[in-house]
């Protein structure tokens, strides 16, 4: 998928890289990983497409179901719904920061 947001290819990358890919978002510390994500994303102005979310998380190895329970909670933060962080990280912001950095600075 090469038309991909390059901020939201790379949040996708780590936050696969971080979370149980198998069980999706099973886990409350990984469910709580990706709302921080995609609130900080949401707090950017990132644009967030629920569909390209969904198909880089298939291509990060998130089976089928998982991947489209990823992409409905992108769908509800980026549309400006509220959800509820069981588990605050404190990873979200940093994280997004972190990666705007880097590809401003390539």
């Amino acid at each position: 998928m090469s038309a991909a947001n390059p901020i939201i290819k790379e949040c996708i990358n780590t936050l696969s890289a971080v979370v149980n890919v198998s069980t999706g978002l099973a886990h409350p510390f990984d469910d709580s990983r990706a709302k921080e994500l995609f609130q900080a994303l949401y707090a950017q102005g990132v644009p967030i497409d629920s569909t390209e979310v969904h198909l880089l998380a298939v291509e990060n190895g998130w089976p089928q179901k998982h991947a489209k329970k990823l992409s409905d909670l992108a769908a509800k933060i980026g549309s400006g719904g509220r959800v509820q962080i069981k588990h605050p990280r404190g990873w979200g912001e940093p994280t997004v920061a972190r990666i705007i950095a880097e590809l401003q600075s390539k």
